[in-house]
């Protein structure tokens, strides 16, 4: 159990105070002094510099106004009265200030909670922002001012988002108070600020509501207005307002409001002695009645609250702070109707006067409380506890103390002491002698068997730790310890050596004590004389990688050999490890709770057997696991680590006894079987023991769970199991069954099995278990071998034997959460094998379901029965079985309705058709869709016409079977025909076609079923003279032969053609084929014959037909014919090449030039090509043939093509010519080209660049006359060149261009052709005319006209008649334009006779 402890700051400090809240920090406290400094105090109170308790000074005299704290770092700001603001900086003690923005006292101060903004507001109606930078200084950001008003409350807001810039806008609320209204206002640190809404009167308070992020405004009339945003309007409006509880005037000033959590907002006021709750979610309200919770009728005059712990402070007018823990409520199905009960009440403590105001500090550990007369650090600490010599003493509040005799026979009543203006700090008891200290002074007060306590002595002493054994008292002195009489006076002085630090922690047990210094060093005494011996140490307490932590608490055992104790890790997880060091091999062992979810926070050694160690635990507790363990820390779960320590195993841990289920709250001793408890009880004394009258006693005996059952055996039985418990930890299995072998009592050896499951020591269990005779557990213990988990073959035994929550934790520990849930299944836990079955056993989550609906149908429960069969998946079966077999039939038809499964309509429909209720079975079977049912129904009714409208609507098969029996039944035999054929049932209608001659629909019949079944029926039709159907079936069925002996004597030409292309040569005989080819051959089929030899794989016979007969060869029919690769290269190319040649007999020129291909004849192939026509695949096949023969063919064939308009056919000449190396065709070709350019488009330039390349490849031929072609081609580029010149001349140097086409003329013998001279001699005059025309000179143009005729040029072609006209209309001369015209210049590529340009090649046939 835990109390507040208090140290008043008193003198100068002021009623200014708040806690540091950075977490990874040491806590301080920073206290504002007057007149001008601050204080800052360490958790205890005490000044962080004890030479100068006023740390922090303002050198203007002014007083500190307001203080805040960082929330994450080690950061104080400090507000001054004259305006100034301060930044501490408590690592590096630096301090910082700002004293330009504000000039009058600091009226608020608020920190963002990321720390990134401070708000600070004055009395002049200013409020500014700040920030840090990296040194922790304060830099200004933005203020804002509200003449004429007071900034005395300010919130921050939730931040907003800046897409733009992908930050956040931090946002404050804040309230300028002025003479006559208040404004409440809004501002960010960007610049702009707003209002929110004008009050009518002063504000009490405000509050930010982060939930719904609206503010809470309370007004000086005690009326709470709850203002949020309006979306559409975007301003802000009053959601609701309401009024408090309590009066007006000075009651309402004495107002008190606070966050409490979860949506609830807590009130109270002088008014009356109860905290209002409203909860703004659910609008629930309630009160905490200070009167009825503790019997108090003090008001309540202030209020606090913990966030992180849920806990809510009470100031009192009387001086108290009362506390209480919210605990929600859990998540059962019924609702909580009292939500006080959720509070509940912790212990109280006084301050000693009326609290002005109170705060929390980083842990629940700490607060402040600030009175009229002192400031008061409370800090929470241990209720310290000793149980020594049959005595235990333990304290109960901050001055009282109560004393138990626990050996004195009959029990008396205990002993009470209440000390005077001590607050007790710790306490010891030695035979009869009990001492109590607080730092000051010490007391020692004599025990007697009657439990009275009396005054000794006392003495004063600064000393903080001590102990006494016999009449020595034994405290800590810097750097010593020092012994003293009761008196106080100093027997004996031990010396530490100064690298070793101070005594910090005593500890007596029975002869020896211990001794831990700051440092961390241990040293054991043996105190049985007058004076303190060394026993043990000097050495270090904790290993190497814990030598820096804190120790918080330490034991020795009763032999001295042993030392425990609890060290703390640095911040800011302060770890906390159980060390324990043996003082005979100076050797730590060191075990870590954690592991296990929990924190050690007390130790002790047990006085009977000293390698017993009871470590005190509770549920691990911290900032990131508050919600895991509230419910945990709502029960005060108490749970007690029983181990054993060996110096050479180390630490061995036996089990976790929890006590808080019994009421307790601490252990305050240990004594085999026995752990003793501060559980309050009522003893009622036997009679004749002495005459008490019943009392109450504060320590109870609660048995070891290893020793259950074995509380009332002797002294050598206690041993025996004490001895046999630790050597099965040490695994020393010899020493531990000669420890037990004398004992024969079965209840010993079960406790003994009890230890074997908890030390997971099945072979040793096995041995109890045959002692005991227990049958179930052995052969248990037996099949569990087969388990591979060990700690699952060990909980399968523990349940055996009764140890239901070992098993449990043994389950959840090696993670068989399968037989976890049949464990809680069989326990009749179902709530709980569901909860494991959701979480960690989903596959057997609906097995579980389902056990659980059968034991509720068991019961009786038919309601919970079926909700858990339809969450296992079973409803549909087993929730009708059990209203049936419940005989429910009207819930039964609900609940079929309401499922709509087809599967329980059907079920339901048959039930109805076996009590002979047709129409309602007809309406089930509809609605499920069950056509072949409602047939059978219409059916046994007779009532066809619906059965076969049925049947057609919905097509299914099974009912149009089962209507086709019924008719086949009743004989009508065409209906069932018709009716077997609707249902693919063919067999049945050929059977009865057969057996009454309907031949119309046996054919058709026949062809759908089995091959057996068309066999058959041809058989029939062959006897009834129908050939061709036999044959078909004959056919279909797999009879070939059969069918081809029909077709031969019945003449069936279509059919004998229909079975053979049927045929496949793999699986049919080839002398079949023959006989086919014969019979078509003999009646003129011979394409037929043809396909029926190439079958029958008679190539060369085929051939000849297709010859003889002129049959077409198709592709199919060739690739057929031609020979595999198998046979020899000659054989196969000769066949090849028939096939190609008969192919091309018959103009398929592409199949020609495929065999050709496949026979290796390209050249042959490449002249089957060009007779076809086919440019593509002309090109294409000389590209992937690559010879000079095919290329030059390729190429002259492209040649006769219109390749002057497709530039792809000519970028295919030239690349075949390339390739082929043919420069004279490729430069006859460029020749080509040149002079189509000017017939054609009178392109001279394009011309002469044709005619350029054509000289290059003439350069480089290999002919005879290759020089007089290079000549004449030169000369002709030289002509062309000056032409070009002169065109190109005409427009800007006319005299020079008509001198050059002058020169050209008489250059130009008058009977050249234009083939010889490059350029065509009518362009020449063409260009004149067209100059002088434009230059307005007709008669300089008629000249060169009648130049032209008398060169007997024909004008047409070069001048546009119309411009000839307006020339001769110019001179008044008659045109004569009826010339004898003139065809095209012979340009050398036609005949002398006018002939065609090119001249087809002709392909000679060499096959023919």
């Amino acid at each position: 159990m835990e109390i507040y402890y208090t140290t008043k700051i008193s003198g100068r400090a002021g009623v200014i105070a708040a806690w540091s809240q950075a977490p990874g920090y040491p806590s301080f406290l920073a206290v504002g002094l007057s007149p001008n400094a601050v204080g800052i105090y360490n958790e205890e109170g005490r000044p962080l510099d004890p030479n100068n308790e006023a740390t922090l000074k303002n050198v203007r005299g002014t007083d500190c106004a307001k203080l805040a704290w960082h929330p994450l770092l080690p950061l104080l700001a400090i507000g001054w009265k004259d305006g100034a603001i301060s930044f501490w900086n408590a690592e590096e003690r630096k301090l910082e200030e700002d004293s330009k923005i504000h000039r009058n006292t600091i009226s608020s101060m608020t920190w963002t909670a990321s720390g990134d903004r401070l708000i600070t507001g004055d009395e002049n109606g200013r409020i500014s922002m700040w920030k840090t930078d990296r040194l922790m200084r304060p830099i200004h950001v933005v203020a804002y001012d509200e003449p004429g008003a007071v900034i005395r409350h300010s919130v921050v807001g939730l931040p907003e988002e800046m897409p733009d810039t992908n930050s956040q806008v931090v946002v404050a609320f804040y309230v300028a108070d002025g003479q006559e209204r208040a404004v409440v206002k809004w501002c960010n640190d960007q610049g702009y600020s707003g209002i929110v809404q004008e009050m009518g009167e002063a504000v009490h308070s405000l509050l930010h509501y982060p939930d719904r992020d609206q503010l809470l405004v309370i007004g000086a009339s005690c009326t709470l207005y709850v203002l949020g945003r309006d979306e559409q309007l975007g301003t802000w409006v009053t959601v609701s307002k309401m009024k408090f509880a309590t009066g007006t005037g000075e009651a309402a000033t004495g107002l008190q409001v606070a966050w409490t959590g979860n949506h609830t907002l807590a009130s109270a006021s002088e008014k009356d002695n109860v905290v209002r709750m409203y909860n703004f979610d659910t609008e629930d309200n309630y009160v905490l009645n200070l009167e009825q919770d503790s019997g108090l009728v003090s008001r309540v005059v202030c209020l606090a609250f913990d966030q992180r712990y849920s806990l809510l402070a009470v100031g009192t007018t009387d001086g108290r702070v009362m506390m209480y823990k919210y605990n929600p409520p859990s998540d059962s199905r019924e609702p909580v109707l009292d939500l006080a009960k959720c509070w509940e009440m912790q212990p109280a403590f006084f301050v000693g006067n009326r609290a002005l105001s109170m705060e929390w500090g980083p842990f629940p550990r700490l607060m402040v409380v600030a009175c009229s007369d002192a400031i008061n650090v409370c800090r929470k600490t241990m209720l310290s506890y000793k149980y020594r010599d049959g005595v235990a003493i333990m304290q109960v509040g901050v001055d009282r103390v109560v004393l138990e005799n626990l050996e004195v026979e009959p029990q008396r009543p205990p002993g009470r002491l209440q000390l005077q203006d001590m607050q007790l700090l710790g306490l010891d008891l030695s035979k009869g002698l009990l001492l109590v200290w607080d730092g000051e002074r010490a007391e020692v007060y004599k025990v007697t068997e009657t439990n009275d306590i009396m005054a000794a002595s006392q003495f004063e002493t600064t000393s903080r730790c001590m102990a006494i054994n016999n009449d020595s008292i034994y405290r800590a002195a810097d750097n010593k310890l020092e012994v003293v009489n009761m008196a106080g006076t100093v027997k004996q002085t031990i010396v530490f050596d100064e690298n070793h630090g101070s005594p910090a922690h005593l500890d007596v047990a029975k002869d020896y004590m211990v001794a831990v210094t700051s440092a961390n060093i241990v040293r054991v005494f043996k105190v049985a004389g007058r004076e303190a011996k060394p026993h043990a140490g000097p050495a270090p307490l904790c290993p190497p990688e814990l030598k820096d932590w804190k120790v918080t608490a330490t034991k020795v055992n009763a032999t001295g050999s042993l030392v425990a104790a609890l060290v703390v890790g640095p911040d800011p997880l302060r770890a906390v490890q159980l060390v324990v060091w043996c003082g005979e091999a100076n050797t730590h062992h060191v075990h870590d709770f954690a592991h296990d979810s929990r924190v050690p926070v007390g130790l002790l050694w047990d006085t009977v057997e000293p390698k017993l160690l009871v470590v005190q635990c509770s549920p691990s507790f911290n900032e990131t696991n508050v919600e895991e363990h509230r419910a945990a820390d709502a029960a005060h779960v108490v749970d007690l680590a029983i181990c054993f320590v060996d110096i050479d195993k180390g630490i061995l841990m036996q089990e976790y006894q929890p006590i808080h289920q019994g009421g307790a709250t601490a252990c305050i001793g240990s004594a085999a079987p026995f752990l003793l408890t501060n559980k309050k009880s009522t003893v009622q004394p036997a009679a004749g023991s002495g005459g008490f009258q019943p009392f109450t006693s504060n320590v109870s005996k609660v048995t070891m769970t290893s020793f259950q059952g074995m509380q009332d055996s002797d002294e050598k039985t206690r041993r025996a199991l004490l001895d046999f418990a630790f050597n099965l930890a040490t695994g020393n299995m010899d020493e531990a069954f000669r420890s037990v072998k004398a004992i024969k009592n079965p209840a010993v050896w079960e406790n003994m099995a009890h230890m074997c499951i908890r030390n997971k020591r099945l072979d040793v269990a096995e041995h109890c278990l045959s002692n005991m005779e227990h049958a179930r557990g052995a052969r248990a213990l037996r099949e569990a071998k087969s388990i591979e988990e060990a700690d699952a073959r060990v909980a399968t035994v523990a349940v055996h034997l009764g140890m239901i929550e070992d098993a449990k934790k043994l389950y959840i520990a090696c993670e068989r959460y399968d037989l976890l849930n049949q464990l809680y299944r069989a326990c009749g836990q179902w709530d709980r094998a569901l909860e494991i079955a959701e979480k960690w056993d989903r596959i057997h989550l609906k097995s579980t379901h389902f056990a659980y609906a059968q034991y509720f149908e068991r019961s009786g429960n038919l309601a919970d029965a079926q909700k858990h069969y339809e969450a296992s998946g079973c409803g549909l079966v087993e929730v009708p079985r059990m209203l049936f077999e419940a005989e429910k039939f009207n819930e039964l038809q609900a609940y079929i309705q309401a499922n709509d499964s087809r599967e329980l309509i059907l079920w339901w429909g048959k039930y109805l058709e076996s009590l002979g209720e047709y129409t309602k079975a007809l309406d089930c079977y509809r609605k499920a869709g069950d056509s072949l049912s409602m047939v059978r129904i219409h059916c046994f009714q007779r009532d066809w016409k619906a059965a076969e409208e049925e049947v057609s609507n919905s097509s299914d098969m099974a009912s149009a079977f089962h209507l086709a029996r019924q008719y086949e039944a009743a004989g009508r035999i065409p209906e069932a025909v018709r009716y077997y054929t609707m249902a693919k049932r063919y067999s049945h209608g050929v059977r009865l076609a057969k057996v009454h001659e309907l031949d119309s629909d046996l054919m058709n019949l026949a062809l759908k079923s089995t091959p057996g079944v068309m066999v058959d029926t041809a058989d029939y039709l062959f006897a009834k003279g129908q050939h061709e159907k036999a044959a078909t079936l004959y056919m279909k069925g797999g009879k070939l032969s059969k069918a081809v002996e029909m077709c031969f004597q019945a003449q069936l030409f279509d059919v004998l053609q229909h079975i053979a292309d049927d045929m496949t040569p793999e699986k049919s005989d080839p002398a079949l084929y023959t006989r086919c080819a014969e019979f078509f051959m003999q009646n003129g089929h011979n394409d037929k014959a043809v396909k029926m030899l190439i079958a029958a794989q008679q190539y060369g016979k085929a051939l000849e037909l297709c010859v003889e007969h002129d049959v077409s060869i198709t592709e199919e029919m060739a690739d057929a014919m031609t020979p595999d690769k198998n046979v020899s290269p000659e054989e196969r190319n000769l066949v090849v090449c028939r096939i190609a040649k008969v192919a091309k007999r018959q103009g398929n020129y592409q199949l020609a030039a495929k065999k050709y291909t496949q026979a290796g004849d390209k050249i042959k192939a490449m002249k089957a090509l060009l007779r076809s026509g086919d440019a593509e695949k002309i090109i294409f096949f000389a590209g992937v043939s690559r010879q000079k023969d095919i290329y030059l063919m390729a190429a002259n064939y492209l040649q006769t093509l219109s390749w002057h308009s497709d530039p792809e056919l000519m970028k295919h000449i030239i690349s075949f010519y390339t390739k082929a190396a043919a420069m004279d065709s490729l430069a006859s070709f460029y020749e080509a080209c040149a002079q189509i350019e000017v017939d054609e488009y009178r392109d001279y330039e394009k011309a002469l660049q044709a005619m350029r390349e054509a000289a290059k490849y003439v350069a480089k031929s290999k002919s005879d006359d290759r020089d007089r072609r290079l000549n004449s081609l030169n000369e002709r580029i030289t002509v062309s060149e000056r032409f070009v010149g002169a065109r190109q001349m005409i427009g800007n140097n006319a005299q020079e261009a008509l001198r050059v086409c002058e020169d050209l003329l008489r250059t130009i013998p008058p009977d050249s052709q234009d083939l010889e001279a490059g350029i065509r001699i009518g362009d020449v005059y063409a260009l004149m005319v067209e100059y002088w025309y434009e230059a307005r000179n007709p008669m300089e143009a008629y000249k060169a006209i009648e130049a032209m005729r008398r060169r007997g040029i024909i004008l047409s072609p070069y001048l546009d008649t119309r411009m000839v006209e307006d020339i001769y209309k110019a001179l008044g001369v008659a045109p004569e334009m009826q010339e004898e015209r003139r065809g095209p210049a012979n340009l050398g590529l036609r005949d002398q006779d006018g002939g065609g340009g090119f001249v087809e090649e002709e392909v000679p046939d060499e096959d023919d």
